[in-house]
């Protein structure tokens, strides 16, 4: 009996030809088959590639749009600017990731790479939502003062 990790790893060796497109037309189907299939396509692109595209998302364009730009717009900040919500001053790793903080490779200084991360939170506030405030990413996002745009635009997307 193969094991998930032993077939990671007779799989890491294999070259992909191209990148997976899942398509998420029926990512609402209440058909048990279609979902299996769904989720077998999603597993399949993790295991044998480790990224895929995906296609009838439902995102508007002009939401990716906007939210690419306020992206932009925040890591072109200062880095002290963004350092001041520095993802590690906070209890739940919300915030500003900056470059080489992250360690994919153990035999690395760091990933060349920075980041911004962020939970679900509802737009528009209220004490009637009900959500999972346990966990260790629970709890309050931390957004950048100088770029009120972003946190709209992030929820949105």
């Amino acid at each position: 009996m193969t094991t998930l990790v032993g077939q990671a790893e007779n799989l890491a060796d294999a070259a992909f030809k191209d990148i997976p497109i899942i398509d998420l037309a029926n990512i609402s189907s209440s058909d048990p088959n279609v979902q299996r299939a769904l989720a077998a396509e999603v597993r399949d692109a993790c295991i044998n590639v480790g990224f895929f595209y995906v296609r009838n998302h439902g995102i508007l364009q002009e939401t990716i749009d906007s939210t690419l730009e306020s992206a932009k717009e925040f890591f072109a900040l200062p880095l002290e600017t963004k350092m001041q919500i520095e993802n590690k001053k906070t209890p739940n790793f919300k915030g500003y990731s900056p470059l080489l903080s992250g360690n994919n490779n153990p035999d690395n200084a760091g990933d060349l790479q920075e980041g911004f991360e962020f939970g679900w939170e509802p737009i528009t506030p209220s004490t009637t939502d009900v959500h999972d405030k346990n966990g260790v990413m629970a709890g309050a996002n931390i957004w950048p003062s100088e770029l009120p745009e972003l946190r709209a635009n992030a929820l949105q997307y």
